[in-house]
Formats: structure tokens, C-alpha cells, sequence
């Protein structure tokens, strides 16, 4: 029987080889970049193309949706890249510092659209800048992910470097939020955007190359690196059943991640009537939720299921979205508890979906002696980025449906009343429905077994 004794000294010591605290720091900073980059756009770019240059919104989820449907074959291809490159500075390196060059510069590129005589045109010029940056983003992203798995001894470094990725997240989707009151303090408008572009652009660069640097120093496996086609790589994700089922869930969870983003700042300003600066309030809120919950959600992943405790925090978060249709009108106060609470929530089952990830992919590189890890990481990049895409897509798509009316110079057009509820549906209603179905997949999942010390072992099947 498993002792439930308290753990003895020795069994808190960090292994031979832990990886430091200023190490992890810098290694994970560049997340804050990675979720610049991702999220600044996602929760502006389609408010900005809708409201600023009068873009149909079903046209400008298109706009969105259709360079990173192609980026989907891009993540596979840089996963198998990143396995076979043999460079003086390893393997993964290499393409982070370009694809962190490709990203500062493409959120500059985001906000500063040629006056084109068409909105089609702009629209595509739109289309052709998300194409280069996401495929900037591909390259840094990729082996960043695939590195957080290979770097750690065991499986408790690898739920800590995982956890520390969430925190620094959650700073990065902090100034993500506070991008639109940043527009707003320096004057609003098109001017305001193209400042935020630069200065948002500089600080993703800067601390994706922090990152870069720091990896530059870190261990590499001495494993053989596999070498796959692509039909190959289709054939080897096919046949682990562990992997597919934690797909799934990475599907469903940021398709409602891309839902909640792009519906977000219409939800705030047609629905609950919040300004711009009150969705940076509530992520800050939420930042410190989810980085105060760390701790606890560790020591949970160490006592019960990952299942049970990711079940957990979705619901912890479909109770967050219900709370916020009563915020119309009310004081920017009341959104700090529904942010920490938020936050709490989501770093929960954000920090068990990537542990439960690395875990998967240790145990295929210790049953087969092969590191295929930066093909299972391209396929998980490609998904996230699939399945984010789609939630512009499906929010333009449901706001033209409802009869949204797009505006020019950041004029807000007056919506009819039915408009106004697709809005709300599609933040609470969709996206409520989309992060249940993922429980669905997770309870399925094979959980990681437990040893007698409350370590997460590295016996997750792969069967």
C-alpha cells in the first residue's frame, strides 16, 4: 500500500542535476514574448480591422483564419527541422533566433496597413504579414516546447519548468491585455495603434532573446534524432493513443482560447460596457490568480489524478464566464476577484495539459531511444495555432451571422439588440461549450502513475 506518511527531507531535494532557479527565469522569459505575440493580436487585430478599416468582420476572420490554416504544415515541418539540425549552437537555437526576429517585427507590421483602394487588398496584405509572422513564430515556438521536455530529469523537473512557463505566461498575457488601454493612453486611434505595435514589438523581441540566449547554454540529449517524412510523422502521432487524446484536448482548449480572445473586446465594450483599460485590469488580476495558484495546483499534481484536477479548473473557468454577464455597467472593482479567480482557474489546467504533454513525450523517447520529440512538439504547435486561427474565424463568422455592423477611425457603430447577444453568446455560450468537450478527452487519457513519494513518475502510457 502507498504510504501517505509526510515526505521525508530527502525526498524534497531537487535531483543531481536541477536545473537553477535563474536558469528557469531566464529560460521561460521568453514566454512573456511568446504570449505578445500570440495574444496582443488576437484579442486587437480583428476589432482593429472591423472598427478602423471598415473590414467586414466574416472578411477579416478570414483574413485571420487563412495564413495560419497553411501554418499548420509549417509546425510539423520545423519539428523535423529542429530534430536533424546539427549546428555549433544545437539543434534548437538556430530557429528560435529567427523566428523571434520574424515575430518582433511582424506585430510592428500588424498595425501599419497600406491605405489600399480595396478592403479585399487589405485584407490580404493582412493575410500575407500573419503568414511570415506565424511562420516566424513557428520556428521560435517549436523547439522552445520540444527543449522544456528534453532539458528536465524526470518528470517532477519537467511539471516544475512547465510551471514556471504558466507564470511567466501570465505575465505576457498581462501586457498582451493592456495593449488596447496603451492604445488609448498614447492618444487613440491609428496613431495609437502603430505606438503599441512598436513598443510591443520591441519587448517580444527582446525577450525571446533572452530565452535564446539562456537555451544557447542549456543541455541537449544525447539521444539519435529521428529523421521523418511527413507522411511518417502522420503515421507516428496515428499510433500513439496517449498523444491523440491530449490533441484533442489542446484542440478544444485553444479554439476556446481563440473564441475568448477574439470575441472579448466586443464583449466588453457592446455587452458589459467596460472600457478597453478594464480588460487590462482583469488579466492583471488574472496574472496574479494564476501565478498564486502555482504552487497549490503543484502540490495537487502531486497527491491526485491529472485528470481529475484538470477537470477542476475548466470548471473553475465555465463558472468564470458565466459570472461575467453580470458585470454590465459595474465598477471596474468587481473585476479583480473575477480575474484572480480566472487566473487560478486557467493556470490549473494550463499547468496540467503541459505536464501531462511533456510526459508523453519523455516516455516515447525513453521506451524507443529515439528523440522524436521535436516531431511531436511540430504537430502540438500546429494544432494550438489551427485551433487558436479558427476562434477568429468562428467569432467573424457568428458576429456577421447576428448582423454586426463594422465601423471606420474607431467609431463605434450602435449594434440592434440581437447583434449585441450574438456578441454574448459567442464569449460565454461557445466558448463554455468548446472547454467542457475537452474534460471528454482528458478523462479518457491514461494518467500518469504516482509514486510512493507523490512524484509524477515517468510511466504515462503510451499504449
Amino acid at each position: 500500500m502507498t504510504s501517505l506518511a509526510a515526505p521525508t527531507a530527502s525526498q524534497h531535494m531537487d535531483p543531481p542535476h536541477a536545473i537553477s532557479a535563474a536558469s528557469l527565469f531566464g529560460f521561460s522569459i521568453g514566454m512573456i514574448g511568446d504570449r505578445i505575440f500570440r495574444d496582443a493580436p488576437a484579442l486587437l487585430l480583428l476589432i482593429f480591422m472591423t472598427d478602423y478599416l471598415a473590414i467586414p468582420p466574416a472578411l477579416a476572420g478570414i483574413a485571420i483564419f487563412a495564413p495560419k490554416l497553411l501554418i499548420m504544415f509549417v509546425d510539423p515541418l520545423v519539428g523535423t527541422l529542429s530534430d536533424r539540425l546539427n549546428t555549433r549552437w544545437g539543434r534548437r537555437v538556430p530557429l528560435m533566433f529567427v523566428g523571434a526576429i520574424l515575430a518582433g517585427i511582424s506585430i510592428v507590421l500588424f498595425f501599419h496597413v497600406p491605405h489600399f483602394a480595396g478592403k479585399i487588398s487589405q485584407a490580404m496584405y493582412t493575410s500575407f504579414i500573419v503568414f511570415v509572422g506565424f511562420t516566424g513564430y513557428s520556428l521560435y515556438s517549436v523547439p522552445y516546447l520540444t527543449m522544456s521536455a528534453e532539458i528536465a530529469h524526470g518528470a517532477a523537473e519537467r511539471s516544475r519548468i512547465m510551471s514556471w512557463r504558466v507564470m511567466l505566461m501570465a505575465v505576457g498575457l498581462s501586457c498582451s491585455a493592456f495593449a488596447g488601454a496603451f492604445v488609448q493612453a498614447v492618444g487613440g486611434g491609428m496613431q495609437g495603434y502603430a505606438t503599441m505595435s512598436w513598443v510591443y514589438g520591441a519587448i517580444c523581441l527582446i525577450t525571446m532573446m533572452v530565452t535564446v540566449l539562456i537555451a544557447g547554454h542549456m543541455r541537449e540529449p544525447e539521444t539519435e534524432s529521428a529523421r521523418f517524412s511527413l507522411i511518417e510523422q502522420v503515421k507516428l502521432v496515428a499510433g500513439n493513443r496517449a498523444y491523440l487524446r491530449l490533441l484533442l484536448v489542446c484542440f478544444a482548449q485553444k479554439l476556446g482560447e481563440g473564441v475568448g480572445y477574439g470575441s472579448f473586446a466586443y464583449f466588453c465594450l457592446y455587452v458589459v460596457k467596460q472600457p478597453l483599460s478594464g480588460i487590462g485590469l482583469v488579466v492583471l488580476a488574472s496574472t496574479a490568480g494564476q501565478v498564486l495558484a502555482q504552487p497549490v495546483w503543484l502540490w495537487a499534481g502531486r497527491r491526485w489524478r491529472l485528470p481529475m484536477l484538470y477537470t477542476v479548473g475548466v470548471l473553475g473557468w465555465c463558472l468564470n464566464l458565466a459570472l461575467w454577464l453580470a458585470m454590465r455597467d459595474r465598477s471596474q472593482l468587481w473585476l479583480i476577484p473575477l480575474g484572480l479567480q480566472a487566473g487560478a482557474a486557467a493556470g490549473g489546467f494550463l499547468m496540467v495539459t503541459l505536464s501531462m504533454l511533456s510526459n508523453v513525450l519523455a516516455a516515447d523517447t525513453a521506451r524507443t531511444g529515439v528523440n522524436r520529440e521535436g516531431v511531436y512538439s511540430g504537430v502540438w504547435c500546429a494544432m494550438e495555432k489551427l485551433a487558436f486561427a479558427m476562434g477568429a474565424l468562428v467569432v467573424g463568422v457568428v458576429l456577421g451571422l447576428f448582423g454586426f455592423v463594422e465601423g471606420t477611425d474607431g467609431a463605434h457603430t450602435t449594434q440592434t439588440p440581437w447583434a449585441i447577444f450574438g456578441i454574448a453568446f459567442t464569449y460565454c455560450g461557445v466558448n463554455m461549450i468548446i472547454y467542457l468537450a475537452s474534460i471528454v478527452a482528458v478523462l479518457r487519457s491514461t494518467p500518469p502513475q504516482q509514486s510512493a513519494q507523490g512524484d509524477l513518475s515517468d510511466e504515462m502510457s503510451i499504449a
